[in-house]
């Protein structure tokens, strides 16, 4: 039978899964839980890594943001995406202010990036839609996405 961890151990397996990549706060308690279960210095050693700045949600939100938007994703699914890794919808709001993106510039660039052309008929029309919202834009992003644009009269 395994004994259980002590506080120092834990928070080795803490600063192991921070030293991957940056975590929300609920993220990684979910994912220490997870491993440990209901630990009786869980909530210590979660404080104890905020103490030290190794969990900052406000700085994973803003890394998280940029690091979507790169990848060609939508406001839609980054909100979401942070909401389920536990950031407070403020913090959410704050990163996305702060990026100063052009979500419909962006859904272009991704559009033209997965297809070659402009819709000719419905059912193209509808497939690059889907594509778009998958993605996380917005109806309006993606609709517009799909009108050629200065960019093609080049």
């Amino acid at each position: 039978m395994n004994k259980p961890l002590t506080e120092s151990e834990l928070r080795q397996r803490a600063v192991s899964l921070l030293a991957r990549r940056d975590h929300a706060r609920r993220e990684l308690e979910t994912k220490l839980r997870s491993k440990v279960g209901d630990h009786p210095a869980l909530a210590a050693v979660i404080e104890w890594c905020e103490e030290h700045g190794f969990i900052d949600d406000r700085r994973f939100a803003g890394f998280f943001v940029r690091s979507r938007i790169d990848r060609g994703q939508g406001v839609l699914r980054i909100r979401q995406e942070l909401q389920q890794r536990g950031v407070a919808s403020e913090l959410i709001e704050s990163a996305l202010q702060e990026t100063e993106v052009d979500w419909f510039a962006l859904a272009r660039e991704v559009r033209a990036r997965r297809f070659r052309q402009y819709p000719q008929d419905q059912k193209e029309k509808a497939r690059q839609l889907r594509f778009l919202q998958g993605r996380g834009f917005d109806a309006e992003q993606s609709f517009a996405a799909l009108v050629p644009g200065d960019e093609e009269m080049a």
